[in-house]
């Protein structure tokens, strides 16, 4: 495990705002169809400030399959899945399978990326910061591994980091690991790594993590790494 060192962005500006769309707990396709409504909405817009967006949910079951997925190689227990109602997405993201569901804080930025910010590098390391200045408000010590997106505890990993980019306009984002049961993490090979330990705030601390408190917290810390600002709807 390394530390990354992380470059902010440019100067902030006053056109640098953003929505910011707080659901709770919902069904993640319904939110990943808005996100990429919203990316086809702000790829073909002129001036289109105030419609970027952060988006901050706690999603329904469900297992994503990024670009570097290979197909049902990704799947270790397919019925178990299916049993447990857990569906399956393919979607646009870097990254390989991974699971999403209740106890998990997602934040999907869906902002236009201007021409001092299209290092996609830079980006995610970014995400992995915010993750990890959350986790030390609750002095949980996060890590970075050279290898890999996402953020670890030891061995273990407590958040995951995947985008993708249409016409430099941002989709998906990161998953931190708040709460919850993580076993269908078992039922996949997450991120293609196998037998890849996961862990949750609430494992770590040994008592009750109230994800609103997770999300206010995660929120100051994304929108200063992305040189954004907060604007009422």
């Amino acid at each position: 495990m390394v530390n990354v060192a992380v470059m902010n962005s440019a100067v902030k500006t006053d056109s640098d705002v953003v929505l910011v769309e707080s659901p709770g707990r919902v069904s993640f396709a319904e939110i990943h169809q808005h996100m990429l409504d919203l990316q086809a909405e702000l790829g073909t817009a002129v001036n289109s400030d105030l419609q970027q967006r952060v988006l901050l949910f706690e999603p329904s079951p469900v297992v994503t399959l990024g670009s570097g997925a290979q197909g049902e190689n990704s799947i270790l227990e397919e019925a178990k899945l299916s049993q447990h109602g857990i569906d399956r997405c393919s979607v646009d993201r870097g990254g390989e399978a991974t699971y999403h569901g209740p106890g998990q804080l997602l934040a999907y930025p869906v902002i236009q990326l201007q021409e001092h910010e299209r290092d996609l590098h830079v980006l995610l390391r970014n995400l992995e910061e915010a993750i990890l200045l959350t986790l030390g408000d609750w002095n949980i010590e996060g890590q970075r591994d050279r290898d890999h997106t996402g953020v670890w505890v030891g061995d273990s990993k407590i958040a995951s980091v995947g985008l993708s980019v249409r016409r430099w306009v941002t989709g998906h984002g990161l998953a931190l690991y708040v709460s919850g049961n993580q076993e269908p993490f078992q039922w996949i090979i997450p991120c293609g790594l196998k037998n890849c330990k996961i862990t949750t705030m609430e494992s770590l601390l040994g008592s009750s993590v109230e994800i609103p408190a997770v999300e206010a917290r995660l929120k100051f810390h994304l929108l200063s790494l992305l040189n954004r600002t907060e604007v009422s709807s």
